[in-house]
């Protein structure tokens, strides 16, 4: 097969779940950097409190989900090679 098909083939195929997951938590985390870099720019109590609390969510719930993708990962990696 050549590169383009593989590429083609690649680019085709449904995320697994733990790709959507994966891509959940960097889009979490990128918010809560936003979140935080605002409260850096602007000082003021309301930036800062959310800043303190909701992106202090979205950033730990993010690393969870993170987390998890890499524990299911190497499960797979173990019961694989197992094999």
């Amino acid at each position: 097969m050549s590169a383009t098909a593989d590429a083609n083939a690649t680019a085709t195929r449904k995320p697994s779940p733990s790709d959507r997951l994966l891509r959940r938590a960097c889009y979490l985390a990128l918010v809560a950097l936003a979140l935080m870099v605002w409260s850096m720019l602007d000082p003021r109590p309301i930036p800062v409190v959310l800043a303190m609390s909701l992106a202090q969510l979205l950033g730990t719930l993010s690393f969870a989900m993170f987390l998890i993708v890499v524990v299911r990962d190497l499960r797979v990696r173990r019961s694989l090679s197992r094999e």
